[in-house]
């Protein structure tokens, strides 16, 4: 049975040298190789929504699938080195566990802590309020510092950029009902409103809003908002981004879809042609039932 483009969602990421694309039917990876070749592999993943009820509802899917973007792209990551002929670069459980942990430290750390401590150097100086606003401007600020200066290494404008483009590309070709080829993605643009790129930063939007009424006198309270209130912000987030999914043409939704578009300019890149071809590969074998 042919499945109807509007009846699905999919959607993916980009990792070493390929595409990971997901959608109802299944989850699979496509890699280009050193020889040239591509190899596809399925993945098999139980969603925790089948598993477990809480995460169908609102906010909590959220939550959900902010914990399972993780998992699968360090999981997918980890297969897409050894189908790239790089075996030895396959990461062990404890060290899968190990990228993970430091991953999630990273971004609490970068984007949600740091900012915490370099604008509490200016309570002597500013109102409370505004040291809450200096915290969320320096949230912003690290965000696009590191996504500007990750786009300056060619290995990674290369691997992760350009991918990035293709599954998008990939993506809205399905969407629109074109035939799966290259010729018919590449006419798309490498920009989708339904990016993860959109969701961070609505993430980043929604906490900067709440972070600034939030004015806790210890600052110990303060530390233990971001850490224990950003789960809540993701789910909230998610339910903003699947208001674009259902109304992408209320002007709310593209309010909401804008900023991401344009910080798309700097995660994804034009990809050849070749990497179109691993994407969609991705995505055709995605549409394939997976039993898990």
């Amino acid at each position: 049975m042919r499945i109807k483009p509007k009846e699905i969602l999919v959607g993916g990421q980009a990792v070493w040298e390929g595409v990971m694309m997901r959608s109802p039917q299944g989850i699979a990876l496509a890699v280009r190789q050193s020889t040239g070749d591509i190899q596809v592999q399925k993945i098999s993943y139980s969603p925790l929504s089948k598993r477990y009820p809480l995460f169908r509802w609102p906010f909590f899917r959220g939550m959900g699938a902010l914990w399972e973007a993780l998992i699968l792209g360090v999981r997918a990551l980890n297969i897409s080195l050894s189908l790239a002929n790089k075996e030895e670069d396959r990461l062990t459980p404890a060290q899968m566990a190990l990228s993970f942990a430091l991953a999630i430290g990273m971004v609490v750390g970068v984007f949600f802590l740091l900012p915490l401590f370099i604008s509490r150097l200016l309570i002597p100086v500013l109102t409370s309020q505004w040291v809450l606003i200096v915290e969320g401007c320096l949230r912003f600020l690290f965000f696009f510092l590191y996504l500007a200066l990750i786009r300056l290494i060619p290995e990674v404008r290369r691997i992760l950029l350009q991918y990035h483009g293709a599954e998008h590309k990939a993506v809205h070709a399905f969407e629109h009902g074109e035939p799966l080829t290259v010729e018919a993605a590449s006419k798309y643009t490498t920009l989708h409103p339904r990016c993860s790129t959109s969701f961070l930063l609505v993430v980043l939007i929604v906490s900067f809003v709440l972070f600034a009424f939030l004015d806790f006198s210890q600052w110990y309270w303060r530390l233990l908002s971001r850490i224990l209130l950003l789960p809540f912000i993701a789910g909230f987030s998610f339910e903003l981004i699947r208001l674009v999914v259902f109304y992408p043409r209320h002007w709310i939704s593209k309010a909401i879809v804008l900023p991401g578009l344009l910080t798309q300019k700097l995660t994804t890149a034009e990809p050849t042609p070749e990497q179109i071809e691993v994407a969609l590969r991705a995505l055709q074998s995605s549409l394939e039932p997976c039993d898990v």
